[in-house]
């Protein structure tokens, strides 16, 4: 059975990580009687139902946390190295032989790949990295989102809500990152938009898949509009060929925002080849291009970052800081036999992941397979398509404030252009705490 325990001893090398060190531990005793209070639960009972998750569910919201003394410093420093080697490897992908054999890609993106890239499509504009606190005070790193995560919104709303409410009532949390800003979301597309195209988007359509997930489009939507900006929802597909770039209902395109997830572009790609033509071409900007979410966001790079073969690609400075936050991480399908016998006889000290995928789906974590035929199952589908495996690193605690005792954590840090720009956590008592899952949204003031 899966095991889901918190108390116990996860696995016999490898305990169960205690509470986070990171955080300023006396905070959640400082204001569990605020929290607690009418108005606190009013608070808590309001922001529980302002987001919606993509099945209509509410997204639940809860408690802050805050960082303990120099770790947004560290932490800061930490995602602009850790973002300088990840655009490094998108820049490198297209003539490093050793990336692109690493880097697993969906057959649907092969055409795309090999061709001819716009010169800005090795930025990472938008990523967020999903992290494991240890109980030394460290963390570890998951993987990297490039793709469209309206987590880091909903995170700086929260947090906006619940800072207003604790100042209102003498407690003053740490200086607020950038996303903490009522328009933070709309304001850096544009000024990231300006700086590629020189023109300051007027019209930015939000393009989704009809039907699909579109967490943040609202919000994002009533942002633009405050600026003075027009957007509206369109499908990918609403687009067509101008001639000079793309039209939507016949109106020329020059900046979209992309809410498309890279598993569900695959199965439209037949269907936009306007879109990605004009992409490629430098006709339209959207957030993270091509090379930049399709690279940047495969899991794989943990791969490329954890191999010491390919540490000539990074400067020593950045692998120093960022080299112990990775965790023990390989191409499956490249791994000698031994290594993958060695894997496939020890589930509980490892996680597979499938390289371009979200939302805690085409994710195997070893502890939770339902016996050996399960996991020896997932184990060679992982080596016929190229997943990650990962060596299984412990899950921390926190206490969930609600009476229901110790849940699983992790943390959550945005960055644009490679600046600490939120930072959140999720919690759930399962091993995935996606908030997709069952997981629990946190806003944290660093």
């Amino acid at each position: 059975m899966p095991d889901t325990s918190l108390g116990e001893v996860d696995g016999a090398t490898k305990p169960a990580a205690a509470h986070w060190p990171g955080f300023d531990t006396g905070f959640p005793a400082r204001i569990d009687p605020l929290v607690r209070s009418t108005a606190g639960q009013r608070l808590h009972g309001e922001l529980n139902q302002l987001f919606k998750k993509s099945d209509g569910a509410a997204l639940p919201v809860g408690r802050p946390a805050v960082l303990g003394p120099g770790q947004r410093e560290r932490l800061t420093e930490f995602v602009a190295a850790y973002h300088r080697m990840v655009e490094t490897i998108v820049a490198a992908w297209r003539t490093d032989r050793r990336l692109r054999e690493t880097l697993s890609m969906p057959d649907a993106l092969t055409a795309d790949l090999a061709a001819g890239a716009h010169p800005h499509d090795t930025r990472v504009h938008l990523a967020r990295l999903d992290v494991l606190p240890q109980d030394d005070g460290t963390v570890k790193v998951l993987e990297t989102n490039a793709n469209c995560p309206g987590l880091l919104q909903f995170s700086g709303v929260a947090a906006r809500a619940w800072r207003r409410f604790l100042d209102a009532h003498g407690h003053r949390p740490p200086e607020p990152l950038p996303a903490e800003r009522e328009l933070w979301m709309a304001q850096w597309f544009l000024r990231v938009a300006e700086a590629e195209t020189g023109q300051r988007p007027a019209f930015v359509p939000l393009l989704r898949e009809e039907g699909g997930n579109r967490w943040e489009l609202d919000l994002l939507r009533d942002c633009f509009l405050a600026l003075g900006v027009e957007s509206r929802e369109a499908d990918l597909r609403e687009l067509e060929q101008g001639p000079r770039g793309v039209l939507l209902d016949g109106r020329p395109v020059r900046h979209a925002y992309l809410k498309f997830g890279i598993q569900e572009f695959c199965r439209v790609r037949s269907q936009v080849e306007p879109f990605v033509r004009a992409v490629r071409e430098g006709d339209l900007f959207v957030q993270n291009r091509q090379l930049g979410r399709w690279v940047g966001d495969n899991k794989l790079c943990l791969a490329v970052l954890s191999d010491p073969r390919f540490g000539g690609l990074f400067t020593e400075r950045d692998r120093a800081l960022v080299a112990p936050a990775i965790p023990w991480s390989r191409n499956i399908a490249h791994c000698p036999p031994e290594t993958i016998d060695r894997i496939r006889r020890n589930p509980r000290d490892h996680v597979l992941k499938r390289p371009l995928d979200t939302r805690g789906r085409g994710v195997v974590i070893g502890r939770e397979s339902d016996g050996r035929a399960q996991w020896k199952a997932a184990v060679g589908l992982a080596c016929r398509e190229g997943w990650l495996v990962q060596e299984y690193c412990p899950t921390p605690q926190i206490d969930s404030g609600d009476g229901a005792g110790p849940v699983r954590h992790d943390l959550a840090l945005g960055a644009i252009n490679g600046e600490l720009s939120a930072v959140f956590m999720r919690t759930s008592t399962q091993y995935r705490v996606n908030v997709a899952r069952t997981g629990c949204l946190h806003p944290v003031f660093a």
